[in-house]
């Protein structure tokens, strides 16, 4: 029980441009990847981009694959 909960504490969407300092890589090319299916899909929240914080995570550890 104690690992869901922590699964469910590093799964918050974080601003594109928290994305961006994580990869290090530009919000723009992040949404190029996500189109092509190579990074996680955003979510369109009032005109801003967020990601799951989870996703990024794995993005960054090579660990992230398209569902």
């Amino acid at each position: 029980m104690k690992t869901s909960t922590l699964e469910q504490l590093a799964d918050f969407l974080i601003q594109a441009s928290e994305a961006e300092q994580a990869t290090n890589v530009h919000r723009i090319t992040l949404l190029r990847w996500a189109k092509r299916g190579v990074a996680p899909q955003p979510q369109k929240i009032g005109g801003r981009w967020f990601w799951r914080n989870s996703e990024i995570q794995q993005l960054v550890a090579g660990e992230w694959s398209a569902k």
